[in-house]
């Protein structure tokens, strides 16, 4: 034992800890470029320039020529057609889709003053094929003087043409060509000797539609199994029994993995995870996830969600897809397009999926489809017409199942019929100068407490009404923006706000529905132009322990509801946001996070208690106030924390359409955030902190050797203080 005891003294004193920045370790990013329309090389410098579309602008992106990677990417603000370098490469002009020619300097890529009014332009973007064939996957190389192959070069099997091509007809080469699945890949060639070679994956770029597959855990099937048996067997005393004999059957098997040696037990104890303890773990923890993802080209990949690998890809033969749904129950994952046709594929091989089967939701033209429950879809088409379509005959919808539906000039409130139909129950109209601008429903979130303890002990109860969403409406005759909250299900205004300061509807603009409370973005021009943030919040009473409702009380929208009683605050947000999302918890324990898609390229999140509608100012606030739990003064500005900020020093292309989703994981402290557009990014959060897991920088080694230390200090003061004792009962003194 003392010798043990000194192994692991000497061993603890060698140990130290390790405590390192966890960027880029719980994050990745996927930087595309996308379909290259123009390649061309800037002159001495070691990079390639491309083109490409970005919505309705161009991307150019300089590649390092040696490996692939980006040196940086920018996008313009019009959209070029086509490219030519000057003399050297020095610089380089764009002809926009007006015919405009612009200058950029050709090693930092930035506009620069230049008459070109006389300039001639000769486009660059096309490759000069004279001189080159390409015959059974090789690219040659024919000498133009005597017609003779001078030099060959093998493509890939899946090649589809050149992009760029530079050669002197005597050994050197720079080529870059494209696959037909959508890969690029660059040759460089000297003196006969390939120098660098690479390939850039574009399958991800532009993503339309997604959804998650949770990797299941096997070795939780034996546990079931053991749970099954449990349940059947006459008596409690015989299951515990059962119990007993399983867990003793494994210790038995645990000795024997390790040949009865405490050493090597020990050992085992302290060594640091391999890869399969890893993966266990992230399947315990509800880690291991495919991000499935489809794109604009009609492609499907299931991403590995902690690191972006594609694990594997397939080419859809849907035009236009514009959902993915995934159903654990069945293992099948299915993809509908804009034209009603869907495909089933199954995926009891995770690995490997499998088309089943195809078919036609009967309607062309959809403008949305999203998931209601089972197998039934809300189908809403560009002729503003809604329905609801089920993939099971047997399956029928629901009675009294009411859903509102919007565009920009209406709200629709409806019920589905016994066929599927809906029936418009109510409507609001907005007028000829106003627009729906933004519209956020409130979803089934996990509850955790019916009500806000303040500093007094007392409560605020939440109002908690489920059918509930709030829009918003810019007013072009008058600049205002008003905010209103409604019944889904009767369309009852239940409160209203509006905006003097002159809001600039070209800005983006968003809301999100939180429990009790719902927020909202826009940009205002006066008095100067800001970024604002409101928060709204609601209660049944703003008087505490007053509680209007009744759980025992089942509440009949269409009787009436009480209406909430309203707090509301505004900040001020030093950057313009795009889109905004709620993180997401499996029990919803966590403080809320409003997760910010930034345009400058950065994703950030703020706590839902710096966003507070009880915020007051620090002379106001009572003693109370100030014991409430994580209560601050109210500030009307909301700084960036760079602490908060998840992408740290990336920078993002969001594209047109780019979504931000939050994803749930078995730990209540951790999520994932992604981000899909022209990149994807993902990153885990834990916006309190990772209460429920250990940090990786622990160091149980030193924890054993204290508890080790203890007990043999234990084993060696123990004769002492039971002769203390003795002498104590025969009152001997010492």
């Amino acid at each position: 034992m003392i010798g043990l005891f000194g192994y692991l003294l000497l061993f603890i004193s060698a140990v130290q800890a390790v405590y390192s920045d966890e960027a880029f370790e719980t994050d990745w990013q996927l930087q595309n470029i996308g379909e290259y329309q123009c390649v061309f090389e800037n002159g001495d410098q070691k990079y390639l320039v491309a083109l490409s579309e970005l919505g309705n602008r161009t991307l150019i992106s300089f590649i390092n020529e040696f490996n692939g990677n980006l040196f940086y990417r920018q996008q313009l603000e019009f959209k070029a057609v086509d490219a030519m370098t000057t003399e050297h490469g020095a610089e380089f002009v764009l002809k926009d889709d007006h015919g405009f020619l612009r200058a950029f300097n050709g090693s930092t890529g930035f506009p620069i003053e230049k008459d070109l009014s006389n300039f001639s332009f000769n486009s660059h973007c096309k490759p000069n094929m004279s001189g080159f064939k390409v015959m059974n996957n090789s690219l040659q190389i024919i000498d133009p003087d005597s017609a003779l192959v001078v030099f060959q070069v093998e493509l890939w099997n899946s090649f589809e043409k050149v992009e760029y091509i530079r050669t002197d007809f005597a050994g050197n080469l720079k080529l870059l060509y494209s696959t037909v699945d959508s890969e690029y890949v660059f040759q460089s060639i000297e003196d006969g000797d390939v120098k660098s070679e690479w390939s850039r994956d574009e399958k991800t770029t532009d993503v339309v539609a997604h959804t998650v597959i949770d990797l299941p855990d096997s070795s939780l099937d034996a546990i079931s199994q053991e749970l099954l048996m449990e349940e059947d067997t006459a008596s409690a005393w015989d299951a515990y029994k059962y119990r007993v004999s399983k867990n003793w059957q494994r210790f038995k098997l645990y000795l024997k993995k390790h040949n009865y040696s405490p050493g090597s037990i020990v050992n085992d104890m302290l060594k640091s995870d391999d890869d399969a303890s890893n993966k266990k773990r992230d399947l315990i923890f509800g880690l291991a996830k495919y991000l499935v993802v489809a794109t604009e080209k009609s492609r499907i990949i299931a991403l590995n969600i902690k690191n972006g690998t594609a694990e594997w890809s397939l080419r859809s033969s849907l035009n236009d897809i514009v959902l993915l749904e995934w159903f654990p129950q069945s293992r099948e994952l299915v993809a509908f397009g804009k034209d009603g046709t869907y495909e089933f594929y199954s995926l009891a091989n995770l690995s490997s999926p499998a088309l089943t089967r195809t078919g036609v939701l009967g309607k062309k033209n959809i403008k949305s489809i999203s998931l209601l429950d089972g197998v039934k879809f809300l189908v809403t088409t560009h002729d503003a017409l809604s329905s609801v379509v089920s993939l099971s005959p047997n399956d029928e919808p629901a009675p009294n199942t009411f859903i509102c539906t919007h565009d920009e000039s209406r709200i629709h409130g409806n019920v589905v019929s016994s066929n599927g139909q809906l029936k418009e129950t109510w409507t609001i109209a907005l007028e000829e100068s106003e627009k729906l601008v933004g519209f956020a429903v409130r979803e089934d979130h996990p509850v955790v407490t019916l009500g806000q303890t303040l500093g007094n002990r007392t409560v605020l109860y939440k109002y908690l009404y489920p059918n509930l969403a709030c829009y918003a409406v810019f007013n072009s005759a008058s600049g205002r923006l008003y905010v209103n909250l409604i019944d889904t299900v009767t369309g009852a205004l239940f409160y209203t706000q509006y905006h003097d300061d002159r809001t600039n509807p070209d800005m983006p603009i968003d809301m999100v529905f939180g429990e009790h409370w719902f927020i909202y973005s826009y940009f205002s021009e006066e008095p100067i132009p800001e970024q604002k943030l409101v928060v709204v919040d609601l209660f049944e009473s703003l008087q505490p322990n007053t509680r209007v409702s009744a759980s025992s009380t089942e509440l009949d929208p269409l009787k009436g509801v009480h209406r909430p009683q309203v707090l509301s605050k505004a900040y001020f947000f030093p950057e313009v946001i795009k889109h905004m999302r709620l993180s997401e918890t499996k029990f919803g324990i966590t403080i809320k996070s409003i997760v910010l898609e930034l345009e400058n390229g950065q994703i950030t999140y703020l706590t839902r208690t710096l966003l507070n509608a009880r915020r007051e100012q620090e002379f106001k606030m009572s003693d109370d106030d100030k014991k409430e739990f994580m209560m601050v003064p109210y500030h009307s500005t909301l700084p960036i924390n760079d602490h908060f900020m998840i992408t740290h020093v990336r920078h993002l292309m969001w594209g047109p359409n780019s979504e931000l989703i939050s994803i749930p994981t078995n730990l209540e402290s951790t999520s994932f955030v992604c981000d899909l557009g022209h990149d994807i990014f993902c990153a885990r959060i834990s916006p309190s902190g990772q209460f429920d897991v250990m940090s990786p920088t622990f160091e149980r080694v030193k924890l054993i050797g204290t508890i080790v230390g203890l007990i043999v200090l234990c084993y060696f003061v123990k004769p002492s203080v039971e002769a203390r004792k003795l002498k104590n009962s025969w009152m001997v003194r010492s």
